[in-house]
């Protein structure tokens, strides 16, 4: 059942088109929607993210594409993370990882969501207290400087050019920060990540948890 979920995820191909040698498909979408309404698939993610070294947190998001064949969901396309930019159709992905470059955290934003709001409305890493949290300058925010700070952590970023108070940030720390770009680029390899073929939010989710899953098993 895994191997034929981690065929779909790699090749990118429809459910109906599984080889046979992975059993029938249905059994296999069956077992994939079960197990995703359960949450499988990130508490595996958590467990795997509690051994996260370091003492840097990057933090970034991406866009992703949404093909034709998700872009009809139903309840609206807001209600399930997609929106609409001057690309077309996206969805942002967020992502906290460690030091090495290994997800912490994912969650999924309409694809017009500034980044600084994106990151407001997802679920935070719960070990931020003594570290150092790392990001662009879409991330240069007074109220997420502050949250950071609650949490026990601050913020490595660096300033905008409007802003005119003077703010910390380690350009040493600040050249790590492709660790995170890195984690999109292997996760995009994987054809259901690299292009949104889900018109679910919960199971192109489900999707990016099984490939930060894989990357932490590399």
């Amino acid at each position: 059942m895994i191997e034929a979920m981690v065929y779909v995820l790699r090749v990118g191909c429809p459910w109906r088109d599984l080889p046979a040698v992975y059993g029938p498909w249905s059994s296999v979408y069956t077992r994939w929607r079960r197990w995703c309404r359960r949450g499988l698939w990130s508490r595996v993610l958590n467990v795997l993210a509690r051994q996260a070294t370091g003492t840097l947190r990057f933090l970034d998001a991406s866009h992703i594409k949404v093909h034709q064949d998700g872009s009809n969901p139903a309840g609206g396309q807001r209600n399930q993370a997609i929106g609409r930019t001057k690309g077309g159709l996206n969805t942002k992905l967020t992502a906290w990882v460690d030091g090495r470059g290994r997800v912490v955290r994912v969650a999924l934003s309409p694809g017009q969501r500034a980044d600084v709001r994106a990151v407001a409305h997802m679920p935070w890493p719960q070990d931020l207290c003594g570290k150092t949290i790392v990001a662009d300058k879409g991330y240069d925010s007074d109220a997420f400087r502050a949250a950071l700070r609650q949490r026990g952590g601050r913020g490595c970023i660096p300033p905008r050019a409007r802003r005119r108070a003077p703010v910390w940030w380690h350009r040493g720390f600040y050249r790590k920060r492709h660790r995170v770009e890195n984690f999109f680029q292997r996760a995009k390899r994987y054809r259901r990540v690299g292009t949104r073929y889900e018109k679910c939010d919960l199971y192109f989710l489900s999707f990016v948890h099984l490939a930060a899953i894989l990357d932490w098993l590399k």
